[in-house]
């Protein structure tokens, strides 16, 4: 390994939390949890269940021999490479490269390939007693070891491949690119446009959609979508694949946050990665692009109401509710929602009839008058509200109640 190499640490190649989200989309989709290795097989960043047995024992010196081990055969066949863990599981890792080098490994799992006998719990207590760890003192769960067929661990290494393939060298093609466009380009004028942005607000719009099953909408913006991602990337095949898987993962993510059921799904991810790896140009990749949303608006249509939009707008509700007085943004709720703040003004609009901002208002203005009602000043009930700004409370009072506060608090005493 080069010596210039040797130092570089992943967060110097890699976007920590563009991977994270990948990683959390990945899991989603997959069932499977994933983690980045260094290239002594030292964890750097995981997505795993808290059942995970990696939780315990992922400090291993025998779990880091055979990521390494493993790692380097992966590096070798040049494909994902499945193998038995120190604990007697299996898992699939293929190496990250990085100019040639090896950089680190991704590894998936851990499963097991084969049906449960009386012996396995035993044996799987007995390896993970030798590495140091007492199942029993942890009350560990053995149902939460997911079994999986030998098709489906491979579709998930071949999509784990798709990831790796790009991560370390997207951002270096794309800063070519730029440069190189900007090289040849002709002068900007003053409206002047740049090379390709990379069509983000369009993506969430999109993702919207389909979470809201607005189909038709969602498929007047494909096309715009496809032309902003061809030209973010220049036309360079390997990064509109790559954007476009990331674009699916976010979608099956979405999908099963409104409602989809994860079995649904299998289907649409081996088609998304078997289009990944196939030889296709740029009008066979739009096509099936959007044979790929239609299936999503399709399964998210039949999975309406398996945990759908009024469940995130009741969390939602909740969450305003018991935090009125604190500062709420849109993006603060959505967090503690666990969904996008793109989906949920959706649903606001949707599901209430009043954008997010509003909803928040009406509920403060409704605790302000409450206050009002026990005696307090105007300026009390105000800031108990979540009211930080008086004149601004003033005027969102008389717009909902007709009436001024101080009006109102008169109006409850002679009553």
């Amino acid at each position: 390994m080069r010596e210039d190499f040797a130092g570089a640490r992943l967060k110097d190649i890699l976007d920590f939390t563009e991977l994270e989200k990948l990683f959390k989309s990945y899991s989603l989709t997959s069932g499977l949890d994933v983690a980045l290795y260094d290239v002594e097989g030292k964890a750097q960043l995981a997505v795993r269940k808290p059942a995970c047995i990696c939780n315990y024992i992922d400090d291993s010196a025998a779990c880091a021999e055979k990521i390494v081990y493993s790692g380097k055969k992966a590096k070798e066949l040049a494909a994902p490479y499945i193998y038995e863990t120190a604990c007697g599981l299996v898992m699939c890792i293929t190496a990250l490269s990085f100019e040639g080098e090896t950089a680190g490994f991704i590894a998936t799992g851990p499963v097991i390939l084969w049906e449960r006998d009386d012996f396995f719990e035993g044996e799987f207590y007995e390896n993970c007693l030798r590495l140091g760890v007492d199942l029993k003192e942890k009350a560990f769960d053995y149902s939460s070891i997911r079994q999986i067929a030998c098709e489906t661990m491979t579709s998930s290494a071949q999509m784990l491949a798709m990831m790796v393939g790009y991560l370390a060298d997207e951002q270096k093609r794309y800063v070519k690119k730029r440069l190189e466009a900007a090289r040849l380009a002709p002068p900007k004028g003053e409206n002047g446009r740049g090379f390709g942005k990379y069509p983000l607000d369009t993506e969430k719009e999109l993702i919207a959609c389909v979470q809201l099953g607005e189909g038709n909408k969602a498929r007047s913006i494909l096309n715009d979508f496809l032309g902003g991602i061809f030209l973010y990337a220049g036309g360079d095949l390997d990064i509109i694949k790559a954007k476009l898987y990331e674009f699916t993962a976010f979608l099956s993510r979405a999908a099963v946050e409104a409602g989809a059921k994860l079995e649904s799904l299998t289907n649409i991810v081996k088609k998304t990665a078997a289009l990944m790896l196939e030889n296709v140009d740029y009008g066979d990749l739009c096509r099936k692009t959007v044979e790929i949303l239609e299936d999503y608006i399709a399964v998210v249509y039949a999975g309406r109401g398996n945990r759908g939009a009024s469940k995130h707008m009741a969390a939602a509700i909740k969450y305003i509710n018991e935090n009125y007085d604190k500062e709420i943004s849109l993006d603060t709720l959505a967090k503690n929602v666990f969904v996008s703040a793109y989906y949920l003004s959706h649903l606001f609009r949707e599901e209430t009839g009043v954008t997010f901002s509003d909803y928040l208002s009406k509920v403060r203005i409704e605790k302000s008058k409450a206050f009002l009602k026990e005696g307090l000043s105007v300026e009390d009930a105000a800031y108990k509200a979540g009211f930080n700004d008086g004149n601004y409370y003033i005027r969102i009072f008389k717009k909902y109640v007709g009436t001024t506060p101080a009006k109102y608090k008169k109006s409850m005493k002679e009553s």
